[in-house]
């Protein structure tokens, strides 16, 4: 048989959908990204330097504000509480041996993100803080996936922290300079570097191209060319992860159809997540419009928003 002949082909990925949210766990893209277990916290501690074996389970915790609505409760932006690395100190001596029922081995190289072994968490089924916050914490909350109890045991735990932490001199001071106190703490990201299975995409394609830290974590450790530049970006064979409110995307996308007109590729693959499900299309340079019905005509690029929509 005659070889296969590849196709050169652009895959943009958009990590976000203007439709309806989903409730789903884990955000769409994260498992585009790692596969089911979303286990980015290994991968997240192993930039720290630190050396992970790929079949120990890691957890990240993150200090985090919890805030009371009329009838439920909020997980507030990590990004606004400017944890100090003295307070973080203070914090974590205060419940460290809570921590120390957990896990034995505890890794704190940075005040707002906290890393535990432990293997008796991997089961759990948890988010990360960017698919909780502003929203009820009830769905997000951990819970069991094949071992019963594990939930209620983190939320015990959970729970001892929040009293230790409610009138902690550290929170004292927080709230008496107007700013949030530090209430509580988030689990996610547990699992091995073992569990990661990026999507076949992913490993095929020969240069990854975001800014998503993420994605920068698993090129490194897959070892994959990435940039975060469109100018150092070469659309054949390459794979582009945006979120449809960066400009970026729509400069991507046209640099896509332009290549694709050029014949510098063959092929558009646009992946996007509407609901929370994967949506797959090839875009060949037949189904690009054109200026009027003459088949002469050039084609011209519309607007990646008018392709998401459509």
């Amino acid at each position: 048989m005659p070889p296969k002949i590849k196709v050169m082909k652009y895959t943009l990925v958009i990590t976000d959908s203007q439709d309806q949210e989903s409730f789903d766990r884990g955000l769409p893209y994260e498992k585009f990204l790692l596969g089911q277990q979303n286990a980015s916290a290994p991968l997240e501690l192993q930039s720290n330097g630190v050396t992970v074996h790929p079949d120990t389970c890691v957890a990240r915790i993150e200090p985090i504000h919890i805030h009371a609505a009329r009838d439920h409760l909020v997980l507030t932006s990590t990004q606004i509480l400017d944890i100090q690395a003295a307070e973080a100190d203070a914090l974590f001596d205060s419940v460290k041996d809570i921590f120390a029922e957990m896990s034995t081995v505890t890794h704190r190289s940075m005040p707002h993100k906290w890393f535990i072994e432990s293997q008796a968490l991997q089961t759990l089924s948890t988010v990360s803080t960017t698919q909780a916050e502003g929203r009820n914490i009830d769905h997000w909350m951990p819970s069991d996936t094949s071992i019963e109890g594990v939930a209620r045991q983190w939320r015990k735990w959970q729970n001892e922290i929040q009293m230790i932490w409610f009138n902690h001199p550290v929170n004292e001071a927080r709230q008496a300079e107007g700013m949030l106190s530090i209430n509580s703490v988030w689990i996610s990201g547990n699992g091995k570097l073992a569990d990661i299975t990026p999507d076949e995409r992913l490993l095929q394609a020969k240069q990854w191209h975001s800014a998503d830290g993420c994605l920068s974590l698993l090129a490194s450790h897959l070892k994959k060319s990435h940039v975060t530049s469109l100018n150092d970006l070469s659309c054949g064979d390459a794979i582009s992860l945006l979120s449809a409110s960066d400009p970026a995307s729509q400069l991507a996308w046209q640099q896509a159809c332009e290549a694709l007109i050029n014949h510098h590729i063959k092929v558009i693959e646009l992946v996007d997540f509407p609901e929370g499900q994967e949506r797959t299309r090839t875009i060949t340079i037949e189904q690009l419009p054109k200026k009027g019905f003459a088949l002469w005509k050039k084609p011209v690029i519309g607007a990646l928003q008018d392709m998401l929509r459509s």
